[in-house]
């Protein structure tokens, strides 16, 4: 057998004998926890195979992860890489060199066959596809799938072009436009892999179908239960007019879900569609050369460098200096004790039983339990549904929840999650009457919005054990933990709160004790200017639409329904205790707030009212404006960029400068995960680099409002001519597409 170790300078590649001419092709790459397509990897592969066609004996070849243990079979190409290329004809000659080194599988004289265990993404797909055959393992973590349009760019080594013509165009655009992975049963349905064996098995089974293969017909062997598509979209994907609907109808979902500052799934949509008309050599070609165009833009750099924020937050960051802490959080099956069972408290008990975890679920009345009990029923019927739930597990999650109005039952749990009403003297006396009930070790999180904890510590006999876990709402749904550091909080506390977020699936922000945090402190001034422009006499409906044409998912006011009015100024009058007159929240914020009909979605009136999932302007608010309730003043979309996102930036600069977080892209990450600042975008302060900070510093001083100064860091940063992420043209971008807010009228 040929040694190809000695042929690569990685040592990624290794060959094991499977006996009568069949090898393993084993891919290990030293150094790292997951396989990667690195430039250099992609080389030495194609002298492992140039070295493998010439092996007369070789008759069959199967490729394989080397790291089982790590739940991926490759993760795809290297994020770095692509981060770090800024020429789109760089870009396109790389995804060409990709696309011609895994080509190499399926003109390989010998049959090939990816044995798929774990996560196969992006590249690892694209590597499968040019094999001649796929076996997938059962098991939970194998997932395939094409993500590459989540981070502004497509798939670029042959993605858009093996795909649909294995298992059809109708059935690749969803894979290929929506970028969600597909379990193994989904994969097999739709012909993506032709064998499903459990994980013990997968080597015998890649054996099996390989020798089958060879006694019938080698490379033109196709496995009897490999699902065709249907006769019917056969036809129709053949056909000019044919497709040129299903063109249309891709398209129109892409505007419902992506919309114009997205350009990947348009791009994704041209590849699949024009490729798919030519040859495979043309149809690649023409994907590398719209690889180039997507990898150079200042979208795709945004999307990745989130993407990578996040990926460390999941993992856990060390910050510099600190000791390694060992977490001993809880594991699953084991007993979290909840406090309160409102929205919050039924969301969170839901969260925790689903994944794993036993609740210990208490509230100071049998009622309140109820209603609890009742909140997480709802939200499983809905999972159960939307099919992402049987009822078998609706049954198993809710045996996982008990109720009590005692303090029982809470000496074995790791971490207690306080989520009473937000009032300070409530959650003092909470902690005071629990911490005798509790273990000497067990971590007590509130998940408080805004609330000190330094000042919760105070009630505590182990203040170095409270920390605050800030979950946002809906629980189910938002990705964002915000993890609070009090004065006395250990970094074991710190460490044990971080890792449980990850557990539930959540990325968790590290932030100091501050007024509101990281998330309500910069999203305080957007609300307030935005209420401000309604006294004024601008419509908010208008303004709401041309936040949303800023990539926004929603405007401010539709923000204040949808939190509610009253918790909106809540924590406004406490940023305003803290900061003093630059944080005063506007006279009619704070006079709804005490209006129980003015609530917002949950009184189904506030700025707008709310029936059901359709809403309309509300009359009764629009007389409480600038307007009062006749023609509005006229639209000026500038003026709303510079009074709503730029005090965001500055905001987020002072956050920032007082060492709230620790880093630009914590804040980045922070505000695109908690409120939904357009991710195209990159968060505010990456946002703020694209336009200059130069521009966002003038832009704050023409207003004339001593409330909206610059800050220091931002003063400081405009003189010098730098940016919150300093020079390099990977982290500061070009402005991705028109920075103005187009006029949006009623």
């Amino acid at each position: 057998m040929i040694d190809i170790e000695s042929l690569t300078s990685t040592g990624a590649w290794r060959l094991e004998d499977g006996g009568a001419g069949i090898a393993f092709l084993v891919f290990d790459l030293p150094g790292e926890r997951v396989n990667k397509l690195s430039e250099a990897v992609l080389e030495d592969l194609e002298r492992v195979l140039t070295a493998l066609e010439q092996d007369g004996n070789l008759r069959a070849l199967i490729v394989e992860s080397g790291k089982p243990e790590s739940g991926t079979f490759i993760a795809g190409a290297d994020i770095h890489e692509i981060l770090a290329v800024t020429d789109p004809e760089v870009a396109s000659r790389k995804a060409a060199l990709g696309q011609a080194v895994l080509h190499r599988f399926s003109t390989l004289r010998a049959v090939t066959i990816a044995a798929i265990h774990g996560n196969s993404l992006g590249g690892g797909t694209e590597l499968a596809l040019a094999c001649d055959m796929r076996v997938a393992s059962l098991f939970a973590k194998t997932k395939i799938g094409l993500p590459e349009v989540q981070l502004g760019i497509l798939p670029g080594f042959g993605g858009t072009q093996r795909l649909p013509r294995w298992i059809g165009i109708s059935r690749a655009l969803p894979v290929i436009l929506g970028g969600q992975p597909l379990d193994v049963r989904k994969a097999y349905k739709l012909g993506v892999v032709d064998r499903v064996v459990y994980p013990g098995l997968l080597r015998k089974a890649c054996v099996a179908l390989a020798t089958e293969a060879l006694e019938k017909g080698g490379k033109k062997f196709v496995p009897r239960r490999r699902n065709r598509t249907p006769f019917f979209l056969r036809v129709l994907e053949k056909l000019p007019p044919g497709r040129a609907y299903i063109r249309s109808r891709a398209r129109k979902d892409i505007d419902h879900r992506a919309g114009r500052h997205y350009p990947a799934p348009y791009r994704a949509l041209d590849a699949v569609m024009t490729g798919t008309s030519l040859g495979l050599e043309e149809g690649l070609r023409y994907e590398a050369k719209l690889v180039g165009e997507l990898v150079a833009s200042g979208v795709s750099k945004n999307l990745i460098a989130l993407f990578l924020s996040s990926e460390e937050a999941r993992r856990g960051r060390r910050a510099p200096g600190e000791a390694g802490v060992a977490a001993s959080c809880a594991r699953e099956g084991a007993t979290i004790g909840l406090l309160g069972a409102g929205v919050m408290g039924g969301g969170l008990a839901a969260l925790l039983a689903r994944k794993g975890f036993r609740v210990r679920m208490k509230d100071i009345a049998l009622e309140a339990l109820t209603v609890g009990y009742r909140k997480i029923h709802e939200l499983y019927r809905g999972r159960v549904d939307r099919r992402r739930m049987s009822r078998s597990e609706l049954a198993n999650s809710m045996a996982m929840i008990s109720g009590t109005t005692t303090y029982e039952g809470f000496r074995n749990s790791p971490l207690v999650i306080e989520a009473v009403v937000e009032s300070l003297d409530v959650k003092k006396q909470v902690l005071r009457e629990i911490e005798p009930a509790l273990a000497e070790h067990a971590v007590f999180a509130s998940n408080t919005s805004a609330l000190s904890i330094t000042e919760l510590q105070s009630a505590a006999t182990r203040p170095e054990r409270v920390v605050g876990l800030h979950f946002f709402n809906p629980v189910d749904r938002m990705p964002l933990v915000e993890v609070i550091r009090g004065e006395a909080t250990s970094d074991e506390a710190v460490a044990v709160a971080e890792d449980f977020a990850r557990k539930l699936g959540k990325v968790p922000i590290r932030c100091a004790d501050g007024p509101g945090f990281l998330v309500n402190r910069v999203l305080a001034p957007y609300l307030n200017e935005a209420v401000r422009l309604f006294e004024e006499g601008y419509s908010p409906t208008a303004i709401d639409a041309a936040i949303r044409e800023f990539g926004m998912p929603m405007g401010p006011f539709e923000l204040l329904d949808e939190v509610g009015l009253d918790v909106g100024a809540k924590v406004a009058i406490r940023l305003h205790e803290a900061f003093g007159e630059r944080a005063r929240p506007p006279a009619l914020l704070e006079r709804l707030r005490t209006n129980p009909a003015m609530l917002g979605k949950k009184s189904g009136r506030g700025f707008y009212v709310h029936r059901g999932r359709e809403r309309s302007p509300n009359p009764e608010m629009l007389r409480l404006g600038g307007a009062g309730g006749s023609e509005f003043k006229k639209d000026d979309p500038e003026l709303w960029l510079r009074r709503l996102v730029y005090p965001m930036v500055n905001e987020a600069a002072r956050a920032l400068d007082e060492g709230i977080v620790d880093l630009p892209s914590d804040v980045d990450l922070a505000m695109v995960l908690g409120t939904g600042f357009a991710p195209f975008r990159g968060g505010p302060l990456r946002y703020a680099d694209s336009v200059g900070v130069q521009a966002i510093a003038a832009g704050l001083a023409s207003l004339r409002e001593p409330r909206l100064l610059p800050c220091e860091l931002v003063t400081r940063l405009a003189a010098s001519g730098d940016g919150f992420y300093g020079n390099d043209a990977r982290c500061a971008p070009e402005p991705a597409g028109d920075h103005r807010v187009e006029s949006a009228r009623t």
